[in-house]
């Protein structure tokens, strides 16, 4: 505020205002002289800490602080009086505050120095709580703790049922190569040691042994079951956003959300699609990290007793060799890929009862679409 204006300020508003005014303010504020004694301590102070202001107002201010900032208060301030070098004044940080009943709060403080008019010095503090952001924070590393959970054991159950896919065909004809050759074997004669045939025998029973154990192993991983309840759609997706893109703003990455009103419950396993929204998101980070201006757009929409969620980057899109097969096991875009990660989305999504697809007709970039079944309750 202009020099001007706060002195206009000062001769419109009394004494008693501008009290009223400080005491009306959503953070912390907090004056003390240059021993430490609190002068002014508002109402939120009061909310925030616990005290009464007559339990502070006349006291030392590290009355209200933790150790060891409440051992080293007085020789920190002095240290600033003496020598002009200041640790937390004109910069402000994270400390932690101790409430009346012992317990801690987090708080971002920024102290400010104000001279009066003969020389003497105040130091002024504000303290914003910061709980709710220490909360959202613990939110979200629980989160990204049960989704690395839910992610390890999908990527396993995946790549065990594409393995096993992939082997069940060779294994067969590992067994047909040797059956052939026992037979060639027979049809000329029999002029080989018997030991040869039983080894033979013995590479056969093994070759379908295995082949039997992978079928089993296909169907294990196709058994998992989901956990589904009904759930606001949109409020999953900005949960699993907020995680997807934290840091991204330095990449030069937008993002614009879009999602319909009124959408009806969605019946899901809300982890798992967190899962899908979590792995395309990111896909979509990868594509743009060399672009200019890059755009990721999520929306969401009613498609008659579908609900569709859609995942669109302005990126370089997919190269046709890869269009066809992206959903298969072992098909990836990036060097450093193993290429399971769309081959999960599309198992999650389709074990819910939807489909998922990708769409490269509208223009530059690449969308991702999948639905899942809205909710519909029945009457009892």
């Amino acid at each position: 505020m202009p020099a001007e204006a706060v002195s206009e300020l000062a001769h419109i508003l009394t004494e008693d205002q501008l009290l009223r005014v400080i005491d009306t303010a959503i953070d912390g504020m907090i004056v003390i002289d240059s021993s430490g004694t609190v002068l002014l301590y508002n109402s939120a102070c009061e909310r925030l800490f616990g005290y009464a202001a007559d339990e502070v107002l006349g006291n030392n201010v590290k009355l209200l602080m933790t150790t060891p900032d409440r051992c080293n208060h007085d020789a920190y301030l002095q240290n600033y009086l003496r020598t002009g070098t200041a640790r937390i004044i004109g910069i402000g940080r994270d400390v932690t505050g101790r409430r009346k009943d012992g317990s801690t709060v987090p708080i971002r403080l920024s102290v400010g120095e104000l001279r009066d008019g003969n020389g003497t010095r105040f130091f002024i503090g504000t303290l914003h709580d910061l709980t709710e952001v220490h909360r959202a924070r613990e939110r979200i590393e629980e989160l990204q703790s049960e989704l690395m959970r839910v992610s390890r054991a999908s990527a396993v159950g995946e790549m065990g049922s594409a393995l096993a896919h992939e082997l069940t065909q060779p294994l067969s004809a590992i067994a047909g190569f040797v059956e052939a050759s026992t037979a060639l074997i027979n049809q000329g004669g029999g002029r080989f040691p018997a030991r040869v045939h039983e080894l033979m025998d013995k590479a056969v029973a093994q070759t379908l042994r295995a082949g039997r154990i992978v079928r089993r192993l296909r169907e294990f991983t196709r058994k998992g079951e989901t956990k589904r309840s009904a759930v606001d759609i949109n409020a999953v997706v900005e949960e699993i956003c907020e995680l997807a893109t934290l840091g991204m703003a330095n990449n030069g990455i937008a993002v614009e959300m879009n999602l319909a009103a009124g959408l009806p419950p969605v019946l899901i396993d809300s982890v798992q699609f967190q899962q899908v929204v979590l792995n395309l998101v990111r896909n979509s980070i990868d594509a743009l990290i060399d672009c200019d201006a890059g755009v990721i757009a999520i929306s969401t929409a009613r498609r008659g007793d579908m609900v569709e969620v859609v995942v669109r980057d302005n990126g370089p899109g997919l190269p046709p060799e890869v269009r066809e097969r992206l959903f298969e096991p072992f098909v990836s875009t990036k060097p450093d890929g193993i290429g399971i990660g769309l081959s999960i989305c599309r198992t999650i999504v389709e074990a819910q009862g939807g489909e998922i697809r990708v769409d490269t007709s509208a223009g530059p970039g690449t969308a991702f679409l999948f639905t899942v079944p809205a909710f519909v309750e029945t009457g009892g």
